[in-house]
């Protein structure tokens, strides 16, 4: 059962983030959430850098914090000037041995970041104290547990804990986000499309936009590990962009359509 006691934010912060950017996104945190349950009292990370995150119930008393926005380039571009080291990685990692994207680092801009591979995401959310979304209880989440808001992170906060199959409500709306249909044709920066909130107040661009790696691989039939992407992108058709929407794509894939947001906490 989801026992979500109490949920308190910090309203004035989260609507000074949203105002402030007239369409863009504020790059260096600022909106943090506190929710309490049996378990005590969960903080997210007011981490500069990165963007602001909301504290959500995940089951049996695991809170866990999620970002409002998927990654953007500004935020991308000032983590490569830091020249992260790619040695210690995790294992299946190792082979990564740059962070930057193939066509070079990103513009700084709100856009959101693509042309990163898992790896890199995994890296970059691992630099600020964060970790690339996964399993409530902690770690990987299973990779057939994708549909399931007991489970995944990602999924628990898209659907408001299970309740809708779709961030915004019960029903597919065609113009709510950045998918096909809405004949956008390419990313948005944050908060263009309002009604494309969702599961939680404060978070965004669950459905549509970008697809967003999540932390659940499986071996592949090459030997090279397939990764959970979520969500949809500008070019995704009505059947991906519900909330139980996945794709699967090699580890090392990098494409213009894919970027990530980060969750901390959980486990």
């Amino acid at each position: 059962m989801l026992r979500r006691l109490s949920f308190v934010a910090s309203t004035l912060g989260l609507v000074a983030a949203v105002a402030g950017c007239e369409g863009g996104t504020e790059s260096s945190g600022g909106t943090t959430g506190v929710f309490v349950d049996d378990a005590g009292a969960l903080t997210c990370p007011d981490v500069p850098g990165t963007s602001p995150m909301v504290a959500l119930g995940g089951w049996d008393g695991r809170a866990y914090c999620i970002d409002t926005i998927e990654v953007t380039n500004a935020q991308y571009a000032a983590w490569l000037e830091t020249s992260p080291d790619t040695s210690g990685q995790r294992p299946d990692c190792a082979g990564n041995t740059t962070f930057v994207p193939a066509p070079g680092p990103p513009p700084k801009n709100d856009y959101p970041v693509v042309n990163v591979d898992f790896c890199d995401a995994v890296a970059f959310c691992a630099a600020f104290g964060k970790h690339l979304c996964g399993r409530i209880t902690g770690g990987p989440t299973p990779y057939f547990g994708h549909d399931d808001p007991a489970q995944s992170q990602w999924f628990s906060a898209c659907t408001h804990g299970g309740a809708m199959p779709f961030p915004y409500g019960s029903t597919y709306d065609p113009n709510a986000c950045n998918g096909a249909d809405a004949k956008y044709g390419a990313p948005l920066v944050a908060f263009v499309l309002p009604d494309c909130g969702g599961g939680s107040p404060g978070i965004v661009d669950m459905s549509g936009n970008v697809w967003e790696w999540e932390d659940a691989c499986i071996p592949g039939d090459s030997g090279v590990p397939e990764c959970r992407r979520r969500g949809g992108s500008f070019s995704s058709s009505a059947k991906y962009m519900g909330c139980d929407a996945r794709s699967a794509r090699p580890i090392d894939a990098a494409e213009d359509n894919t970027g990530f947001r980060c969750c901390a906490g959980g486990g």
